[in-house]
C-alpha cells in the first residue's frame, strides 16, 4: 500500500486464525448483517421520512449516481435493496447510507471512469469516490474539502482488474466523515493495486466497523506525500480485514497502513492472511512508514509475514518517529514487530537521505511465531538498521518491555542505537 514511486515491496526483504479473530469476524459480519451495535444505529436511522432521508434510491432516483447529482449540499441520501452496477462519485457535502433494514449492493460499474489525485500519481478507478477540490478532465486538485459519509452498503469488486492502475472500493480525497458498517469483497487478485478503503490529502475520517476482503495491495490505508500537501489523519477501528492469502502475483497486501506523514489510531482491529507469495518479499498485518505519532492498540494480527511493521526508508519523509504499538495479539507470522531504518538502493529506488525511525514504544504485546514441522522460525521483535551507500540510517530509542514472545527462532534481533529492552517472556 506504499505509494512512493511504486514501492509496495518495500519490505521485500524482509491458515491458522486464533479463535479470538473468528469470534470478532463473525460479530462484524453479523453487525453487517443485522443492523444492531453501534454502527447499526446510524444505519437504523436512515428510514426515509422528512428529516431523515432528502433522496431515496430506487424510489426518487433509479440510479445512486443521479440522487447524488440531484442532492443538495448536506442532503441525505438513502438507498434500498437492489445491486446497483454503477461508480459512485460525490463532490458536495453528502451521507449516503442503506435504507433501515437494507443491505444494498454496489458493484463495480462495466465502464468507470479513471482520475487522478494531486497527492498521488498514479491513475485510480474506485467503486466509491469522495473528494474535494476540483475536477477537470479526471484529474482532481485543489484545497476545497467536503464531509461525506457513506455507510452500510455491500460494495463488490467484481473480482475484476481496473484499466487504470489501482482500484480501491472507497476512496477519499480532501474529503471528512465515516466509512461505516460497509462489507467490502472482491477486489480483485492478479496483478493490479486493489485496496479496500484508502483516504489522501486534507481529510479526516473514521473508518468503523467494516469488513474488507480480497484486496491485493492494501485493506485500510492513510497515506500523505511527505509534506507538500496536507496529509490524513484516520481513526481505523473495530474493523475485519482479510488478504488475499499470498495469491498476489506483483504485490503484497498489507492489511492496514498509515504512511508518509499520515496520522491517526489503529484501534481493536482483526487483521488476517496477509501474506506474500514471494518467499524473498513479504506483507505486514499492520505498518506505519514514514509517519509519526501513529498509536496501534489492542489489535488481534494473524497470518502475515510481518505482524507489526515500523520503518522509514527515506523517501517522501525521512522520519518515522514516537509511535505506539501497545497490547496487541500477534500470531503465526514470520517477524512479530520489525521496527527498520534502511538506506540502500531498491529497483532503482536509491535511498536519498539518513532516515530515522526513533521513539517506538513496543510495549505490553504478544507475539507468536508460525509453526513449522522442522522447528521454530522467524524473529519476534527486529530492530535494526541496514545501509548498502553512503547514507546513515538510525534506528534509535526503541522501547521494547513487557511483551510475551514464543516459537520464534529468535526472540529478539537488536542492532539499533539505544534500544531499551525490558524483560521477555516466558
Amino acid at each position: 500500500m506504499c505509494d512512493a514511486v511504486d514501492r509496495q515491496k518495500v519490505m521485500s526483504r524482509h491458515s491458522h486464525r486464533p479463535d479470538s479473530i473468528l469470534t470478532r469476524r463473525r460479530a462484524l459480519a453479523a453487525l453487517a448483517a443485522t443492523g444492531v451495535g453501534t454502527i447499526a444505529t446510524a444505519t437504523a436511522s436512515a428510514a426515509p421520512g422528512p428529516g431523515r432521508c432528502d433522496l431515496v434510491v430506487p424510489e426518487d432516483h433509479s440510479s445512486i449516481q443521479a440522487a447524488v447529482d440531484a442532492a443538495a449540499p448536506g442532503n441525505v441520501v438513502c438507498v434500498r435493496d437492489g445491486t446497483y452496477r454503477e461508480q459512485v462519485v460525490i463532490d458536495r457535502d453528502l451521507t449516503l447510507r442503506a435504507a433501515r433494514g437494507a443491505s444494498p449492493t454496489i458493484e463495480a460499474g462495466d465502464s468507470p471512469a479513471s482520475f487522478t489525485i494531486a497527492e498521488s500519481g498514479p491513475t485510480w478507478e474506485p467503486l466509491v469516490f469522495a473528494y474535494g477540490g476540483t475536477e477537470s478532465g479526471g484529474s482532481v486538485s485543489g484545497s476545497g474539502t467536503v464531509d461525506v459519509s457513506v455507510e452500510g452498503f455491500a460494495l463488490d469488486g467484481r473480482g475484476t482488474q481496473p484499466d487504470a492502475r489501482r482500484k480501491p472500493a472507497v476512496l477519499y480525497r480532501n474529503a471528512s466523515g465515516d466509512v461505516a458498517g460497509n462489507t467490502v469483497t472482491n477486489m480483485g487478485v492478479g496483478g493490479k493495486e486493489t485496496f479496500g478503503v484508502l483516504a489522501y490529502g486534507d481529510s479526516a475520517v473514521r473508518i468503523r466497523g467494516n469488513s474488507v476482503s480480497d484486496y491485493e495491495r492494501g485493506g485500510i490505508g492513510a497515506n500523505g506525500d511527505g509534506g507538500a500537501h496536507p496529509s490524513p489523519s484516520v481513526d481505523i477501528r473495530g474493523n475485519d480485514l482479510s488478504g488475499s492469502t499470498g495469491l498476489g502475483e506483483v504485490w503484497g497486501p498489507n492489511g492496514i497502513q498509515v504512511g508518509f506523514g499520515a496520522t491517526g489510531r489503529v484501534v481493536g482491529n482483526a487483521v488476517a492472511d496477509n501474506r506474500y507469495s514471494d518467499e524473498g518479499s513479504v506483507a505486514a498485518g499492520i505498518l506505519v512508514f514514514e509517519s509519526d505519532d501513529v498509536g496501534v492498540r489492542g489489535n488481534e494480527v494473524a497470518n502475515a509475514d510481518i505482524g507489526l511493521s515500523v520503518g522509514s526508508w527515506g523517501w517522501l519523509q525521512r522520519s518515522a518517529s514516537g509511535n505506539r504499538f501497545v497490547q496487541n495479539d500477534v500470531s503465526d507470522v514470520e517477524y512479530g514487530a520489525l521496527v527498520e531504518a534502511v538506506a540502500e538502493p531498491y529497483d532503482g529506488a536509491l535511498t536519498e537521505s539518513d532516515p530515522t525511525v526513533a521513539n517506538t514504544k513496543v510495549v505490553n504485546n504478544a507475539f507468536v511465531g508460525e509453526s513449522d514441522p522442522e522447528g521454530q522460525v522467524g524473529l519476534g521483535v527486529v530492530v535494526e538498521d541496514n545501509v548498502d551507500n553512503e547514507y546513515d540510517p538510525t534506528a534509535e530509542n526503541t522501547k521494547l518491555v513487557r511483551n510475551t514472545v514464543q516459537n520464534f527462532e529468535t526472540d529478539v534481533k537488536d542492532e539499533g542505537t539505544g534500544t531499551k529492552l525490558g524483560p521477555i517472556d516466558p
